[in-house]
């Protein structure tokens, strides 16, 4: 140790010239070791320098979805939403799995696609998306009820309110001319005989006379006159055949309906056509009625659907 502290300058210089030729064998065996390490790059095969032609499907497609992204709700399968469960009474059950209807006739699936909160008892009559049509509505029709373009069909919130039957009875008296005049006599209007021919109109209603046939028939060995007088409503197009004194009723009949769109009334002759708000550019007629129910049809489709009576 003394002879380093007095000789500290050879010593440094004596460890450095070992470092230097530490390194000086460690780069003569790096150089010895070149060509084994570059034999790959003197190979005579020619290197393959061609560019690969991006994939433009699969860079579309990628691009699609970033512009699109997933969002996550509460449905069944949800990666970050649990299963939605509800506690009825003191039992905790999975609408989707137990078969119990929490808002029959509304399916449990149904309300929690359309993330509706099944919890509320009065569900069924809301509007979310302000359409005018319930809940209840839009899952009979097979609408959206979150989308207010997306809406049942309009007559289905007409009512009937009443049948309103407004006969009419004719009776064929005779024809004093055998075939050329014919008496009638129309009992709504006063009960007064009208003395008309083929193709006159029955003054004060909508009935022309078309034709007449003469007919006798024998019941009790005598001879009885059963002759025709056909007439046509001009309204309707519709033939009565008028027997010889006997009494005939074409009752002209009208339904009165509540709109319960909008919460109008709406007084309908039978075989007239309507319209209904806000499809004005739509046509029904209304071709039979009852006191229990309403035919109506959509003369674009042909189709016909029947209107009960309200509650």
């Amino acid at each position: 140790m003394d002879w380093i502290k007095e000789n500290y300058e050879r010593a440094l210089l004596g460890l450095l010239a070992v470092v230097a030729l530490a390194s000086a064998g460690l780069a003569s065996w790096e150089a010895l070791s070149f060509p084994e390490k570059f034999a790959e790059r003197n190979s005579p095969k020619k290197a393959d320098n061609k560019t690969v032609p991006p994939n433009i499907q699969a860079v579309d497609s990628a691009a699609e979805v970033a512009a699109a992204p997933r969002s996550f709700s509460a449905h069944d399968g949800s990666l970050l939403v649990s299963r939605p469960y509800v506690l009825k009474g003191d039992v905790l059950m999975d609408p989707l799995e137990d078969g119990q209807e929490l808002h029959p006739p509304i399916k449990n699936a149904w309300l929690i696609k359309y993330n509706l909160d099944y919890a509320d008892s009065g569900i069924r009559e809301q509007d979310p998306d302000k359409d005018r049509f319930s809940n209840l509505e839009e899952f009979v029709a097979g609408t959206d009820p979150t989308n207010d373009q997306s809406v049942p069909p309009y007559f289905t919130k007409l009512r009937l309110v009443k049948f309103d039957p407004k006969p009419f009875r004719l009776r064929f008296s005779g024809t004093p001319d055998d075939g050329q005049t014919f008496s009638i006599n129309t009992k709504d209007l006063g009960g007064r005989t009208q003395f008309l021919q083929i193709g006159d109109m029955i003054q004060g209603a909508p009935y022309k006379i078309l034709s007449f046939e003469a007919k006798k028939t024998t019941k009790n060995e005598m001879d009885v006159d059963v002759s025709e007088l056909t007439i046509e409503n001009t309204e309707t197009g519709q033939k009565i055949v008028l027997v010889f004194d006997k009494e005939a009723d074409d009752p002209t009949s009208y339904g009165e309906f509540a709109y319960l769109y909008d919460d109008s009334k709406i007084r309908v002759k039978k075989d007239d056509e309507f319209t209904l708000k806000p499809e004005d550019g739509k046509k029904y007629k209304l071709v039979d009625i009852s006191a229990q129910e309403a035919v109506i049809q959509d003369l674009a489709t042909r189709e016909k659907h029947r209107i009960g009576r309200a509650e």
